[in-house]
């Protein structure tokens, strides 16, 4: 009976450890990055009475006899999957969608790291990326020559930070210029020039971030058929691009003696049968002597723009489609401070100017393990790698592996209600089980005491 009641003992203990993992799973259904645990139970050990003997003679084999002993926590395991996405706008605040985690430190030499799946991040007095509880994110810093750090390192940010103005050196021609627009009218003449027009336009700065506005058209030219009087229609339809004008943030436009020019003047523009693009892929808008024609006299100390911009063509398309066509500037802006921070889809800390420019200032880094279920919890959202986790594998959102980022969101936890609640159930009648072991096996040492009397 003693044996009995001691098994009972063992099954309480074990349920009530059970019950404290589900109960800490119930406390953090709303507890950022929370990944819930589950407790799986063992034997504890077995007594044998009379082991097991083969076929002897005329006699069969015997299986064992064997007692068992009670039982105790086999595991707790963490469960590693997605939890949902909770929208909360906060540019600073990122999601992971993949199976890597964060990385952050408390040590001044990053050293002594921890991973945590909570993305709730901050920027101190200091300008450093931080967790609620100071824990510095660790992240690959964008050096000044634009390449990217190979160690990872802690990321500041500069909230007095200023943007130099660069000159506008490239422009992209892109979007669909349509096949079937119209050519003429009911009686088969061409439309007026105008009509085959279509316009773009397109800001630019100098070297002092003076702003201009370039107007580019590309011009339907055909040849026409018939005699006057008497059109039938046209033939030989080409695209032609042109210059339309150069004007300054006060709309006055550029003239002599600037000259404003595309080199050639009236670039044509062809496509293949399938409609994709097939002439010179590049034109060059040249900016000579600029002066702006209110004043009509050349200051070189103005900064007003004096150099070549590449126009890329190779972009375009003509699809029996709307017209799309568009030019977006690629590079040059005016002076800016900055304004706000963010961390965007592509786990890049990102400072945005008060011009609309956003400078990337480094990119979150990453790790993954062999063995997620191996890492060991040690509070505040956080874990730290073990032996049986493996060693972490250092990487970026994107890559293969480590999953992707959603900015503005934040993981919530991955505990199921439902399904805790029907473990509780079903963990508190084992619980009232066990208690009745013992309660029964005291009863029959009772009975045995009595037998005295």
């Amino acid at each position: 009976m003693l044996r009995a009641m001691y098994t009972g003992v063992s099954g309480l203990r074990t349920h009530q450890s059970k019950m404290d993992v589900i109960g800490n799973n119930i406390a953090n259904v709303n507890t950022v990055g929370y990944k819930r645990s589950t407790a799986t139970f063992k034997e504890l050990f077995t007594q044998t009475l009379q082991g097991a003997s083969g076929a002897q003679g005329g006699l069969a084999g015997t299986n064992p006899q064997q007692v068992g002993l009670g039982v105790t926590q086999g595991a707790t395991t963490v469960i590693h999957t997605q939890g949902a996405a909770q929208t909360t706008d906060n540019p600073l605040d990122a999601m992971i969608d993949g199976n890597s985690f964060f990385m952050v430190s408390n040590d001044p030499g990053f050293l002594n790291r921890f991973y945590t799946r909570a993305g709730n991040f901050q920027i101190d007095e200091q300008g450093t990326l931080a967790t609620p509880d100071g824990y510095k994110v660790l992240g690959y810093k964008m050096n000044d020559d634009g390449t990217v750090s190979q160690e990872p390192g802690e990321l500041i940010v500069n909230k007095a930070d200023t943007m130099e103005p660069t000159t506008t050196k490239n422009i992209d021609l892109l979007g669909n210029l349509n096949s079937n627009m119209a050519m003429v009218d009911g009686t088969g003449k061409l439309l007026d020039a105008e009509a085959r027009t279509r316009y773009m336009d397109t800001r630019i700065y100098d070297s002092l971030g003076n702003s201009y506005t370039v107007k580019l058209k590309v011009f339907r030219d055909a040849i026409q058929s018939g005699t006057p009087g008497a059109y039938t229609g046209y033939s030989n339809p080409s695209w032609k691009l042109s210059l339309d004008s150069i004007k300054d943030a006060n709309g006055q436009a550029l003239s002599a003696p600037a000259t404003p020019a595309l080199d050639p003047v009236s670039v044509a523009l062809t496509f293949g049968v399938d409609g994709n693009f097939t002439g010179v892929d590049t034109a060059n808008l040249k900016i000579t002597g600029a002066t702006d024609k209110a004043f009509g006299t050349k200051d070189p100390a103005t900064g007003l723009y004096d150099g070549t911009i590449k126009i890329d063509l190779s972009k375009i398309t003509q699809y029996g489609t709307d017209f799309t066509i568009e030019a977006k500037r690629k590079d040059g802006n005016t002076a800016g401070s900055v304004d706000s921070f963010a961390i965007n889809n592509k786990g890049e800390l990102v400072a945005r100017y008060t011009n609309g420019e956003p400078k990337v200032l480094g990119i979150l880094a990453l790790a993954k393990f062999e063995n997620n279920a191996g890492l060991e919890k040690v509070g505040g959202n956080l874990y730290q790698d073990s032996r049986n986790s493996g060693d972490p594998v250092l990487g970026r959102a994107g890559q293969q592996g480590y999953g992707t980022i959603s900015n503005g969101r934040l993981e919530m936890s991955n505990v199921d209600l439902s399904y805790e609640f029907t473990e509780m159930i079903t963990t508190q009648r084992g619980f009232q089980a066990n208690s009745r072991i013992i309660s029964t096996s005291d009863e029959i040492l009772q009975e045995l005491v009595n037998l005295k009397r």
